[in-house]
């Protein structure tokens, strides 16, 4: 018996990294065949069939959001330019995308912050973190620990702010650009 894999399946596969496989319309099924069926990639028998990688995670696990992108609070200047991931300090940071590290160093109000370069130019800024673990140059993948949740520069206590910067510039919402590419918040 053959299976089958939809392209609707691959590109949950691609957003995911679940790997699924759709057996309608096979023989011995008892899903009905789609009056219409999509376009199909075979699949040989005996073949191992690999998860993708994600292409977008969370950057904390364990955590609990606690301020949103345009939020006011007598903590900023300004509206929250970012989306506040909460936990305790030393809990592991990953990087949400792969990309190259621009920048790492002490910020003022940021903190310790790692600035992740995408290859579409977008920013990502990682800010207050206790501990740095990736160099200037260095190249990371979705997942990959670069530092620690930490309370330095602007805080009220250990959290991670994530900051996004589409081409280096005004930072956009991140809840909302997370959610875009299939991530979760």
């Amino acid at each position: 018996m053959l299976a089958v894999l939809r392209r609707p399946t691959l590109a949950r596969v691609t957003a995911t990294g679940l790997l699924a496989i759709s057996a309608v319309g096979l023989p011995g099924s008892s899903a009905p065949a789609a009056a219409d069926p999509l376009p199909a990639y075979t699949v040989v028998p005996g073949t191992v069939l690999h998860p993708l990688p994600p292409t977008i995670v969370l950057p904390v696990h364990g955590y609990r959001l606690t301020g949103r992108f345009g939020d006011r609070s007598s903590l900023w200047t300004s509206v929250h330019t970012g989306l506040d991931f909460a936990a305790g300090s030393g809990t592991p940071i990953h990087s949400v995308a792969a990309g190259r590290v621009v920048s790492t160093g002490y910020d003022g109000r940021y903190g310790n912050k790692t600035v992740l370069r995408l290859a579409d130019g977008t920013e990502l800024w990682f800010c207050h973190q206790s501990r740095i673990d990736v160099e200037v140059g260095e190249q990371v993948r979705p997942g990959e620990v670069i530092g620690a949740i930490g309370s330095t520069g602007n805080v009220t206590g250990p959290h991670l702010h994530l900051e996004v910067r589409p081409g280096g510039g005004d930072p956009v919402d991140p809840f909302a650009w997370l959610r875009q590419r299939g991530a979760r918040p």
